[in-house]
């Protein structure tokens, strides 16, 4: 690929996690999960107790966006919600024993899944992975 421009390898890498995140899987609750399935039952089993203000920012989607998901997921039995004890108003979030078996299971599966582009990654020396770094922040400051 001499020659590729750096936005040509963003493409590519768009396409490869656009692909892979279409296809529904199983994460080892019984059931297959799409990306934002899973997403948002990992981002709640890592912060349990989360009201939908902060999981939302956790997955970068709106919260009107957040609800639907926890909704779909409240339903299939993956997460609870309750109410917060000290303020009966706040709903807060909970992975069920099914969310948190399909939570680990996507742990593994992006373990597995991205292992090579860690190593990649961390073959970097602090300049590089600094001048990659910065490439990005810039790119994402212009776009947002």
């Amino acid at each position: 690929m001499q020659g590729t421009r750096i936005l040509d390898y963003i493409y590519a890498a768009h396409r490869y996690l656009a692909e892979l995140e279409s296809v529904p899987r199983e994460y080892g609750s019984g059931e297959k999960l799409f990306a934002s399935e899973i997403h948002t039952v990992a981002a709640v089993f890592h912060s349990p107790g989360c009201n939908l203000t902060s999981l939302a920012a956790a997955l970068d989607v709106s919260p009107a966006a957040a609800s639907k998901f926890v909704a779909k997921l409240i339903r299939r039995g993956y997460i609870v919600k309750y109410k917060a004890p000290d303020n009966k108003r706040d709903v807060l979030f909970e992975a069920t024993e099914k969310g948190r078996a399909a939570a680990k299971g996507h742990e593994r599966f992006e373990k597995r899944t991205f292992a090579n582009l860690i190593r990649a990654e961390e073959t970097l020396d602090p300049r590089e992975r600094e001048a990659v770094r910065g490439y990005f922040e810039k790119l994402f400051a212009l776009v947002k």
